[in-house]
């Protein structure tokens, strides 16, 4: 096998939240060879694996992960009129990057998203009015059962809000993206993204140990949300009437949990579903905000919170 495996390789260094304990093996691979080679050798060895991109969005258990670690690392990102293609390994603010400097436009809004091309499409990443069921085009997939590479058009998809397909079929690993964008003036391209990065840092907590949104908003279309009984209990939610979702953010700060800490894990006083690793937070620590979060949003509000993070070796 031309495929390096290592052996406890501990996988804290390699998430944006620098928690996690070590994993039994762990290899990175760039292309659907190296993928379909990867997950041969942990079929041989009969133990469970995990695809992991830049490491956001997830919480990696304290005691690691007992199995293989497939990290999607790197790819190459080409233009093609008013296409972008990206590897799922590719680093979401370089892809945003060269759609810029190619003069393509409607991407804008993903500066500053963290992690890979591949997360973002599994988890229909999105903000500032933007999702990338807006740009997808088409997926490359590798489908781990029949050890075969296919396409996906954006319609097969079937993207939701913070969902897609491949949540549903996990056998389906993304491995590249092709994104359709307008033709635009690289100038005016760059101002806005310029603009929405300086939003972003104002808003949220940018460059800090954390994982991004660990809750998902609430959709006002849920069959347990009453929209005018919960609009009475909360008169601001009225900002929000006739927006789709309600901000997780807002109903974490008004139960009182903004700035509330265990151990080295804290809720960000700047933005309340922001969660952050102030030192050397374990994953338990984060784990017990996330249950106080959603214990207390469910007795103030009877809203039950829904988490967008990934659990890993729990």
């Amino acid at each position: 096998m031309g495929l390096e495996i290592k052996e406890n390789i501990l996988l804290a260094p390699y998430t944006i939240y620098k928690i996690g304990g070590p994993a039994k093996f762990f290899t990175e691979v760039t292309n659907a060879g190296e993928l379909k080679e990867a997950l041969e050798f942990a079929a041989q060895k009969k133990i469970p694996f995990f695809i992991l991109g830049g490491g956001s969005n997830v919480l990696i258990s304290d005691r690691g992960f007992d199995g293989l670690i497939v990290r999607m690392a790197g790819g190459d990102i080409k233009t093609d009129g008013q296409r972008l293609g990206a590897d799922a390994g590719a680093i979401m603010v370089r892809a945003v990057n060269e759609a810029a400097r190619a003069g393509l436009a409607g991407f804008e809004w993903a500066a500053g998203i963290p992690g890979t091309i591949g997360g973002s499409v599994r988890g229909n990443s999105g903000c500032f009015g933007g999702e990338m069921k807006d740009v997808v085009e088409s997926v490359g997939i590798f489908d781990v059962n029949n050890a075969k590479s296919f396409e996906l058009k954006n319609a097969d998809c079937n993207f939701g809000y913070r969902d897609s397909v491949f949540k549903k079929r996990p056998e389906w690993i993304i491995v590249s993206v092709v994104f359709k964008l307008q033709k635009g003036d690289p100038a005016e391209i760059q101002k806005k993204i310029e603009k929405i990065q300086k939003e972003r840092n104002e808003k949220q907590d940018i460059g800090t140990k954390s994982s991004g949104c660990i809750f998902k908003n609430i959709s006002w279309q849920r069959k347990d949300i009453n929209k005018e009984k919960l609009i009475r209990r909360l008169p601001e939610l009225e900002n929000f009437r006739d927006k789709p979702n309600i901000p997780a953010s807002l109903l974490i700060d008004r139960a009182g949990l903004r700035g509330y800490r265990i151990g080295n894990a804290r809720i960000s006083e700047k933005h309340a579903n922001f969660f952050i690793n102030d030192g050397n937070a374990l994953a338990e620590d984060i784990i017990k905000l996330i249950n106080v979060a959603k214990d207390t949003v469910k007795k103030k509000f009877g809203i039950v919170l829904e988490e967008e993070i990934r659990y890993v070796g729990f």
